[in-house]
């Protein structure tokens, strides 16, 4: 089996293109950043994001837009300003979200997506200049283009995601900080906290498992698995939180019917992005897939583990040092289908809990975790 143990800083991932400085001309007061829609893909933005405010002038503002359901992640970050949410992020943006635009009087934004909508609604709302790549017939809309080539069909990717959105940030004259992934704090304190949430956080063993994936059921580690595995850490002290979409509440029901009542609490649907953040603060561990909740526990220093079958770990691997990836190459993966076209899964099943359960007892002592001392009973 090929194990990847992900390091910590992008220094190790390839560049994903080196494009001409190309710096803004005006800023007025500030600059906007439309975010990806999608929660892993926002997560593995966030370093981009960081490095861009630093070429804003200090009276500057850094402003983003984001779909409702991930505005949340940028009231964590410090150094954003202000968050404009849509109603619909496949839509043009309606009357409210350009007024509130324009009020920003940004001079510039940064598209870290590649809709064409985006990019007619920012010049609706009066920005002059907009920067991203030239996607989707939008091209002509853009005062700086940045270009990536194609990926290859059927092959693996050559550069990880955020190499991506940091490529267009350095471009523009952004620095990536040094701690890379930037802090995430949460406004939201542990005591205003669901009652259900609060009572697992003070538990120092507690590991959380999120075995959705909203891409699609082929990056699925089958739910049977997941519940081997979650009895093996209960049965050595431990209790468990399920976690997910509300979509996904099948699959923790399952897991949950074959474990203990008293030693698994099962949150899927019921939590805000700021009950998850505090969740994967305070865990010991996390168990997931490949998913935004994977990404998400990265970025929250969680130390934890992922199964990757139909999807391409060099290109979504969680961006953290303290994360291990479990892959075993089938012949026809990285499919990257959302649905497995054999019917078998047999990049994922031929992961076993066994070998899920060694890795997370290498885990244990390579990281120290205070769970140690009941774990290897």
């Amino acid at each position: 089996m090929n194990v990847s143990v992900i390091p910590g800083d992008l220094s190790s991932f390839v560049p994903a293109a080196e494009f001409p400085r190309c710096e803004i001309p005006r800023f007025r007061n500030g600059l906007i950043v439309r975010m990806p829609n999608h929660l892993g893909d926002a997560v593995m933005a966030l370093p981009a994001l960081a490095a861009l405010k630093t070429i804003l002038p200090e009276h500057c503002g850094l402003f983003v837009i984001s779909p409702a359901s991930t505005a949340q992640l940028y009231h964590a970050l410090n150094f954003v300003d202000d968050t404009i949410s849509l109603a619909s992020p496949h839509r043009f943006y309606n009357r409210e979200e350009l007024r509130e635009i324009r009020q920003l009087r940004a001079g510039a934004a940064v598209l870290f997506n590649h809709s064409f909508r985006d990019a007619v609604s920012l010049k609706c709302a009066g920005i002059p200049l907009l920067y991203g790549e030239p996607t989707r017939m939008r091209s002509w809309l853009l005062a700086g283009k940045f270009p990536f080539p194609p990926r290859q069909k059927g092959q693996v990717s050559s550069t990880h995601q955020a190499m991506r959105y940091l490529a267009i940030a350095e471009a523009l004259g952004g620095t990536c900080p040094e701690s890379v992934m930037p802090e995430l704090c949460p406004p939201c304190p542990v005591d205003e906290l669901s009652a259900r949430v609060k009572d697992i956080l003070g538990h120092p063993l507690l590991l959380t498992i999120a075995p959705g994936a909203a891409y699609g059921a082929a990056k699925r580690w089958p739910h049977e698995y997941y519940a081997v595995v979650a009895n093996y850490w209960i049965r050595r002290g431990g209790i468990v939180a399920l976690v997910g979409a509300p979509s996904e509440s099948g699959i923790c029901n399952m897991i949950n019917a074959a474990l203990p009542k008293k030693k698994c609490v099962n949150l899927c649907g019921k939590t805000s992005l700021y009950d998850l953040m505090q969740i994967f603060r305070f865990s010991a561990y996390a168990l997931t897939n490949d998913s935004g909740l994977m990404h998400l526990a990265s970025a929250l220093r969680c130390p934890g583990m992922t199964v990757f079958g139909p999807t391409d770990f060099k290109d979504t691997a969680p961006v953290a040092n303290n994360w291990k990836l479990l892959y075993r190459g089938a012949p026809c993966s990285p499919c990257l289908k959302r649905v497995c076209p054999k019917g078998n899964a047999i990049c994922m099943t031929q992961v076993t809990p066994a070998m899920v359960i060694k890795e997370l007892r290498s885990s244990v002592r390579e990281l120290k975790l205070p769970l140690g001392k009941y774990f290897h009973r």
